[in-house]
């Protein structure tokens, strides 16, 4: 069977086989996705994937010269021993290409569990349509069914496919899956699975939280962990109680690791403006947006760019979704009355440069927030708002007065998450067809979209620049957004246009998505 694989990839590969070397594929030039396309149905037959899993090597093809067989491989050890070691294992002489630790462990993941076909063959009672469908299809489950080996497969699934949130939906005729990859929902097609195994489920669910089984009339929050491959990942976990039964939101965290601002794509006005702020000795910077819009990463990636300049950061969330080296983090624990004015209180006796509030929910944590930035200290946090221009009328609604948030606030900036065009296929301006109607073929796209068009997310802007003397004059006299806009300086307003052209020029999105982001009112 032939080798999948980007072209860069795929000619590494031939090169590397014609020759019987041992290059050494650069972890800094290829992904994970392209790694675990390289990898052969057939390569893959010579290994189960608990022994992968178990080994840390991925089979990737099969050469034979008359009689003799071998497996490439790829291992983050090329020892003579891990050598050994294969070839007991596979059963047949082996060459090992050495990959990098990290690399490897998500590539295993997407080989054996990244596509519906392999995925019905390691868990029965879980199939997904064909490569060029993006929704999903799970047979009907009796209620005896195994709902520990079924959360298992939906949440090790869920991971390898990049999902930010799993949805367990009950109806009447029974429960769906919705998993929301790149920002969008995709739903199960065909038959529902069973009520009373949907019950089961929501129990077994209940357990790896630490929540009461018996309490199903009442909302639920909870985190737990789960092994996704050879990964351990967070979740957090929310129920709550509908008509048809106990529907479930998973909050499956730590999807992306912490990257650096350079690495979010801002638009270059926004990135200049956005690192001039962030060296500000004190202040408030305020990230916004609905959930799910990217937030979280962008505060961790200032933090990250902080925590490399010598400054002591502290950071108060709920939850904890990335571990980031360097920082000392608290998580809320409202069982034990750790809250995040108590949270922040204390964290302010601990000597910080930096304060990273998760979020600002309520009048207190409001106040501690823009008293902490007019005390000596950089503060960050976020708010659940639709424009950069309703920041300080939020806080005042919340209790803190214009007065004390304007001296205090140095930026804000709003953000949303739009779908990449797949830089992997030449259909990708099809994909709003497959996107929108997943119960069509999209007649394009290719492996690494899965047909869709899309692969990844690219994040769009708009920013104000609150130490403009204008701007805080305009707010101040209780100006709105559109009348704002055509009065401020230049720079000091940088309109969602800006973003979304800057995006467009290079490719990543389509004129189609830019009309639709105008068409649903965000100006």
């Amino acid at each position: 069977m032939p080798i999948r694989s980007s072209r860069a990839l795929r000619s590494v590969e031939n090169h590397r086989l014609r020759n019987d070397s041992t290059e050494v594929l650069n972890g800094a030039n290829f992904k994970a996705k392209d790694l675990a396309l390289c990898s052969s149905d057939e390569a893959r037959s010579f290994l189960p994937y608990s022994d992968a899993l178990e080994l840390r090597i991925l089979p990737l093809a099969v050469t034979r010269n008359g009689k003799s067989t071998r497996l490439h491989v790829a291992a983050e050890d090329d020892s003579l021993e891990m050598e050994s070691c294969c070839q007991y294992s596979c059963g047949v002489a082996v060459l090992i290409t050495k990959v990098p630790e990290a690399l490897l462990a998500e590539a295993i993941g997407l080989a054996y569990l990244g596509s519906e076909e392999r995925l019905e063959r390691h868990v029965e009672k879980l199939r997904l349509v064909g490569e060029t469908q993006p929704a999903l299809e799970i047979e009907a489950l009796e209620p005896r069914g195994d709902a520990a080996k079924f959360l298992t497969a939906i949440l090790e699934f869920a991971a390898v496919r990049g999902a930010s949130d799993l949805h367990l939906v009950p109806r009447s005729d029974g429960a769906i899956i919705k998993l929301r990859i790149d920002g969008e929902i995709l739903a199960q097609r065909q038959e529902p699975y069973a009520l009373k195994f949907h019950e089961q489920v929501v129990s077994r669910l209940k357990v790896l939280a630490g929540l009461d089984i018996t309490s199903r009339s009442v909302p639920h929050d909870g985190a737990f962990s789960f092994r996704a491959g050879v990964t351990d990942r967070s979740a957090r976990l929310s129920t709550l109680p509908t008509v048809h039964g106990e529907s479930v939101v998973i909050r499956l965290l730590g999807t992306t690791s912490v990257t650096s601002v350079l690495d979010l794509g801002l638009e270059p006005s926004t990135l200049y403006l956005l690192r001039e702020i962030v060296r500000c000795p004190e202040g408030l910077i305020l990230l916004t947006g609905p959930t799910g819009s990217g937030k979280t990463t962008t505060l961790y990636a200032l933090v990250h760019e902080l925590e490399g300049r010598g400054r002591n950061v502290v950071a108060v969330e709920d939850p904890v979704e990335n571990r980031i080296p360097g920082i000392v983090q608290v998580q809320v624990n409202l069982d034990v009355g750790l809250d995040y004015p108590r949270a922040i209180r204390s964290v302010l006796r601990h000597d910080p440069d930096v304060l990273l509030i998760g979020e600002i929910r309520d009048a207190l944590s409001g106040s501690m927030a823009v008293d902490a930035a007019t005390t000596g200290h950089l503060t960050l946090s976020s708010l659940h708002i639709g424009s950069v221009f309703d920041a300080v009328r939020r806080l005042e609604i919340l209790g803190v007065p214009p007065a004390r948030v304007v001296p205090a606030l140095r930026l804000v900036l709003n953000q949303r998450l739009l779908a990449r065009l797949c830089d992997g296929c030449g259909n990708a301006g099809e994909g709003d067809t497959a996107r929108n109607r997943m119960d069509e073929d999209s007649g394009g796209g290719c492996p690494v979209c899965r047909g869709t068009g899309y692969a990844g997310q690219v994040l769009a802007t708009e920013l104000l620049d609150m130490r403009d003397s204008v701007v805080q004059e305009s707010i101040l006299r209780g100006m709105s957004g559109g009348h704002m806009t055509g009065t401020l300086p230049a720079g000091a307003y940088i309109p969602w246009s800006e973003s979304l052209q800057y995006h467009l020029n290079r490719g990543a999105i389509s004129i189609s998505q830019v009309e639709d982001f105008f068409g649903r009112g965000r100006h």
